[in-house]
């Protein structure tokens, strides 16, 4: 299972043992399939490509894109139908992205390999820079080599508390909140793909029972005592 730093969906803690509210997810699948998961932390786009040649298994957090279709099966149904984008300013220059057409003035800092929504992700007049990790988009942000940078929004004031930001970064007013689905993939050359069907109706049981949410309510629970 490849994993790529997401917090507090997916990360390692200080022992480097895998946390997050997706690992649960995809232990609770492992276990009603007889399966036991081997975790290894990996950048976005590097998990990408070993899901492309078949040296990784599986990954959690991956939106629906067609070139992608080609070399993964995503399983069904997709564990959430929302992923918020949020944009981070430095404090003060909140109020420069209020709408969609605000991006196409400022530099935005990316992460490669990273597709965040149709628009933005198509739209050649905004100017993109992508580093490996939200964490250099947000020094790149503090030094001033990007006006704004993009994660999901859960994510973004997640990694933004942990790095004791909240007084130099703020979330803008415009924040993308359509519907968007996201999936846990499979391989299309992994071993493990002729499991498809199956896969794909542990999957559905889970989503009937409501198991996914649970995780997140008991998430959002423990952060609040904290």
């Amino acid at each position: 299972m490849a994993l790529d730093p997401f917090p507090p969906w997916k990360y390692q803690n200080e022992l480097g043992e895998p946390c997050g509210m997706d690992v649960e997810l995809i232990d609770m699948l492992a276990r009603r399939m007889g399966l036991k998961v081997e975790y290894a932390m990996y950048p976005f786009s590097r998990a990408l490509y070993l899901l492309e040649y078949g040296d990784a298994d599986m990954m959690s957090g991956v939106l629906r894109r067609k070139d992608r279709e080609a070399y993964l099966y995503y399983l069904e149904p997709p564990y959430k139908d929302h992923s918020d984008k949020a944009f981070y300013l430095l404090r003060g220059r909140g109020r420069l992205l209020r709408t969609y057409d605000d991006l196409h003035v400022l530099r935005i800092g990316t992460q490669i390999g990273t597709r965040y929504f149709p628009e933005f992700d198509h739209d050649p007049k905004i100017d993109k820079i992508a580093a490996r990790s939200f964490e250099l988009n947000l020094r790149m942000l503090v030094a001033n080599r990007v006006d704004a940078v993009v994660n999901t929004e859960m994510t973004g004031d997640y990694e933004i508390r942990m790095l004791d930001l909240q007084d130099t970064v703020v979330k803008a007013p415009y924040i993308y909140r359509k519907k968007q689905n996201v999936y846990v993939v499979l391989s299309r050359k992994s071993p493990l793909a002729d499991r498809l069907d199956e896969f794909n109706a542990v999957m559905a049981d889970l989503q009937r029972e409501g198991a996914f949410q649970r995780i997140v309510d008991e998430y959002i629970r423990e952060a609040r005592k904290h």
